[in-house]
């Protein structure tokens, strides 16, 4: 992926974070992104690091609409 690419996505995730997300929530992402560091791709399954974008949000929605997830 090219840097224009990786600055768009970062900028994206950066305003949506401003924007919508509400302060207390903000304050418990801050200090669980830094397992980020520690985070290896090898630990989650094939199916998880092959499925695009639209079709993890996919899986989400469903699960979500099903009550599948625990959260």
């Amino acid at each position: 992926m090219n840097e224009k690419s990786t600055c768009e996505i970062i900028d994206f995730i950066n305003v949506v974070y401003r924007e919508q997300i509400p302060g207390p929530v903000k304050f418990v992402v801050k200090r669980k992104a830094k397992k980020i560091e520690k985070f290896n791709l090898n630990d989650i399954p094939e199916s998880f690091r092959t499925c695009t974008v639209e079709e993890l949000f996919k899986i989400l929605k469903e699960a979500h609409e099903k009550k599948l997830l625990n959260f």
